[in-house]
């Protein structure tokens, strides 16, 4: 072989791209059952969170619906009571007010719903209602339930089937009670608790496509 035509081994062609070899990155582990069920209920709760930023007024209403729906549920013993208590001379009045309860219970979820129209300013009017029909509810079943109690301690007999139906009303009374008032103070103090839930952290954390990229890059052309 010519000496001009010899090959040196170590010598690289200028036209050839040089390749270097990236480092193999172990693939990603697929999260258990576990993980994705934590994973889950964690984003259901920030879902739920973010919800109540931007509609507070969601918990009030929940708290009021639950009070409707429990009255709807004793209204069979109130009636009851009423019923049995026709010829009674303390309990004239409970009759009226069981109905006008039963009446704004609904329409005060009418109302609780025109407060606060989407995408507009709260209607003051149809606040000061919602307070207004709460607190005639509440004055309804207060008066139910002194007639009810000056009708137990009038009776002269504790069997009788007045004095049981009333006496069963009683209790169911006082919840509704305790649930409009809960309703009335939650509702009250909802300019106060919007603040706290919107200091709450809801972001979605995303990690860059960059950030955990390891090894060199082949930015030559072939």
């Amino acid at each position: 072989m010519a000496e001009n035509e010899t090959v040196l081994v170590n010598e690289v062609p200028e036209n050839q791209a040089i390749e270097t070899v990236e480092p193999v990155s172990p693939a990603p582990q697929e999260p258990s059952k576990g993980q994705k069920f934590k994973s889950g209920v964690k984003e259901w709760f920030r879902k739920r969170t973010v919800g109540l930023k931007r509609k507070p007024q969601n918990i009030a209403l929940l708290l009021l619906a639950v009070s409707t729906i429990y009255f709807m549920l004793i209204l069979f013993k109130l009636s009851d009571a009423v019923f049995k208590g026709e010829s009674n001379q303390y309990v004239k009045a409970t009759g009226i007010c069981i109905f006008v309860v039963t009446l704004l219970s609904l329409l005060v979820l009418v109302s609780f719903l025109n407060a606060f129209p989407k995408r507009k300013k709260p209607n003051i009017f149809f606040i000061v209602l919602v307070f207004v029909m709460i607190g005639a509810m509440l004055a309804c079943d207060i008066v139910s339930y002194i007639q009810m109690t000056n009708c137990l301690q009038n009776l002269s007999s504790n069997t009788s089937l007045l004095y049981i139906a009333v006496d069963t009303a009683l209790p169911y009374i006082i919840g509704h009670i305790v649930l409009l008032g809960l309703s009335a103070v939650v509702f009250a103090l909802l300019p106060v608790y919007s603040k706290l839930i919107n200091k709450i952290n809801t972001k979605v954390e995303l990690e860059s496509a960059t950030e955990n990229m390891s090894g060199a890059i082949d930015i030559q052309e072939d």
